[in-house]
């Protein structure tokens, strides 16, 4: 089924080949099949086709009455429909209690930078420990902002990278902030076990790396063969 589109409009949001969008536009959902993921919007009268998998981020699930904005394009029928969807406005919020979540995980890591700067520059170890959560706040922005756009993303290891190096504490506010990556389970398991990490890290490193002295004692033990007996 095609779309009547005027003129003017469809040479304002298609390029000239039909293959991509030019501008972004601002529409409503005004029917919406939860069964088979797709529905439509409108726009200036126009009743344009949309589904699911063409949403920039999916932890909302469309409804009838929410304003989208999107791109138009042509789908493998030649049919206009919208390309790279995405919610109005669509900004998480940083809470109280995501503050108290990263309050707690700051604890023993924050603890053990304490301990670290009294024997270095505190200065350089501050300087260190705020900029890469700077670096990764500012990576999350990017990243969406250019999803909202879109243009080329940021690699997921990049994110990951700046987290590993320290720029988690960062990162969980970006996420919170730009609700971005919030929805993708295997990144935030990856996250989160990045986040553990950390905090074996700095606990161990109060006990004077117990655990890893142990670890590596067991280690020797098993791979090393028992001396000789005289």
């Amino acid at each position: 089924m095609a779309y009547a589109v005027s003129p003017d409009y469809r040479s304002q949001s298609v390029s000239a080949s039909g293959k991509g969008p030019i501008v972004k536009l601002t529409g409503k959902i005004v029917e919406w099949n939860k069964a088979q993921g797709q529905g439509f919007l409108l726009f200036e009268k126009h009743r344009i086709s949309v589904h699911r998998d063409d949403f920039v981020a999916q932890h909302k699930r469309p409804e009838v009455g929410d304003i989208v904005e999107f791109r138009l394009a042509k789908d493998p029928q030649g049919r206009i429909c919208a390309v790279q969807v995405e919610h109005h406005n669509d900004g998480g919020r940083i809470r109280l209690w995501h503050v108290a979540v990263l309050a707690v995980l700051l604890a023993a890591p924050g603890y053990a930078l304490w301990q670290l700067a009294g024997r270095n520059d505190w200065r350089m170890v501050a300087g260190c420990a705020l900029g890469m959560s700077l670096v990764g706040y500012l990576m999350y922005w990017l990243d969406k902002l250019r999803a909202r756009h879109g243009q080329w993303r940021v690699a997921e290891t990049t994110l990951h990278l700046v987290a590993c190096c320290g720029g988690w504490p960062g990162a969980y506010l970006a996420q919170k902030h730009f609700r971005h990556k919030t929805g993708k389970l295997r990144f935030q398991l990856i996250f989160w076990l990045i986040i553990t990490v950390h905090q074996f890290l700095a606990i161990d490193y109060l006990q004077d790396w117990a655990a890893l002295q142990s670890a590596n004692a067991a280690f020797k033990q098993a791979t090393m063969p028992a001396p000789a007996a005289k």
